[in-house]
């Protein structure tokens, strides 16, 4: 019975041994192999192994020690190839989000292109325009959408007298507004709104009052083929009608300080006059040029008249005032009737200056090398003067001190003279006061 046991466990351990004489498979071609030092070698595309392979070399100790031996270091180099798959997923990943919030925030960083809409505060109003009223009428604007205003007229209790359908509209007088409708301007009664005057002018100038609008000038102009203006100044008769007075190439209407004023010079002459706004003349039209000096003082205006002069070619100005008063004649080369204020106008000829009062008085000849006015302070007061340079024929100048009437305070030395020098002159100087 004990035979019968054995007999198994010793076929199987004669097993192998047996195994050893069958005969090797032949016939067999290895297309590819797997080193784990080379990695997959497929032979049929021409792979081998690596030159510094240890199998190469029959020893597969140096590729234990550096990779591991058997399933080990297979997982382990697997292992980091997942890794390094991972990590390439993640930074495109990466790399795609920040260029999504990239975008993003271009989006709602980028300057608009969009346009405001312009601020229209008196869009759709109806309102008071400031431009004249009678005792019975006034003028309104009623603007658009757009902010583009048509005026008419109402009366007192809001009934319109002429619905808005004018460019524009003033009253120049109790009865008489101007207008311009479709490029054509004329006159009207602003308390019937019926018409007084019609013609091809296409433009017009006017004064304008708020309320209780008087018959002042209105200047109807057209312009003709040769591209210049023609005014016609219309002034009111005794009934307050409105007839023309006379013809000009230029009309200016404007306010000084003294009151309103009408420049205008004629188209037959060509001479510059002044008016004022009731079409009384004030300057006479014989000057070659006028221009107000934005000044006055007291109660007048200043204005620099130009008057050629018989060669055709030269022109000399001087100064008259709105009086139609001579202050300064016209024969200097410049006037300044502004530096030196209530004390007189600075007048110059051939580089020599001299000076004028305002009273049209000559104080200081036109000798000057140069004129300054100036002034000190002594007892809380202002003291004024005039400090006057010259020349001698060895070319040294001189300075010398005078009042504002022209009196000589001072001698002339070749320095110039100090405030402190003359202190003790009061007596002699006008309190300083510049308007």
């Amino acid at each position: 019975m004990k035979r019968i046991y054995l007999l198994p466990l010793f076929l199987l351990l004669a097993l192998p041994l047996k195994a050893q004489d069958i005969p090797p498979v032949t016939g067999v071609k290895i297309v590819a192999t797997y080193c784990r030092h080379c990695g997959l070698i497929e032979f049929e595309k021409g792979e081998t192994h690596r030159s510094d392979c240890p199998y190469v070399n029959g020893s597969s100790s140096a590729d234990e020690r550096s990779y591991g031996s058997g399933r080990d270091s297979y997982e382990d180099r697997h292992e980091s190839a997942w890794e390094a798959r991972q990590a390439a997923k993640e930074a495109k990943k990466a790399e795609r989000e920040a260029k999504k919030t990239a975008k993003a925030v271009e989006k709602y960083t980028r300057t608009s292109t969009h346009k405001l809409k312009d601020y229209v505060p008196n869009a759709g109003k109806t309102m008071v325009a400031l431009n004249g009223a009678t005792a019975s009428a006034s003028v309104y604007a009623k603007y658009d959408k757009n902010g583009v205003p048509t005026y008419g007229l109402k009366n007192n209790s809001g009934k319109w007298i002429r619905k808005p359908q004018y460019q524009a509209i003033t009253i120049v007088g109790p009865a008489v507004a101007a207008y311009k409708k479709k490029g054509n301007v004329g006159l009207l009664n602003p308390n019937t709104g019926e018409p007084l005057l019609e013609g091809d002018y296409d433009h017009y100038k006017a004064f304008y009052y708020p309320d209780n609008a008087r018959n002042t000038v209105v200047a109807l102009g057209r312009t003709g083929s040769n591209g210049k203006d023609e005014w016609h100044l219309m002034r009111a008769d005794e009934n307050g009608n409105y007839v023309e007075g006379m013809v000009c190439s230029m009309a200016e209407f404007y306010e000084d300080g003294t009151g309103r004023k009408i420049a205008y010079r004629r188209a037959d002459t060509q001479k510059v006059g002044l008016a004022d706004e009731f079409g009384k003349e004030i300057l006479p039209p014989v000057f070659d040029g006028l221009k107000y000096l934005e000044y006055s003082v007291d109660g007048s205006s200043y204005y620099q008249a130009q008057m050629l002069q018989a060669d055709g070619k030269t022109s000399l100005v001087g100064v008259i005032d709105d009086k139609g008063r001579v202050v300064v004649p016209c024969t200097y080369d410049k006037v300044d009737a502004k530096s030196w204020g209530k004390y007189g106008i600075c007048v110059e000829k051939q580089g020599k200056v001299g000076a004028y009062d305002m009273n049209g008085q000559q104080v200081l000849p036109d000798t000057f090398d140069s004129l300054e006015l100036d002034h000190f302070w002594k007892d809380d007061r202002h003291w004024a003067y005039f400090r006057g340079w010259v020349t001698d024929e060895n070319g040294k100048r001189y300075c010398a001190i005078f009042n504002t009437s022209g009196e000589q305070i001072t001698d002339f030395k070749d320095e110039r003279w100090y405030s402190f020098e003359i202190e003790d002159q009061t007596s002699r100087l006008e309190e300083y006061r510049i308007y």
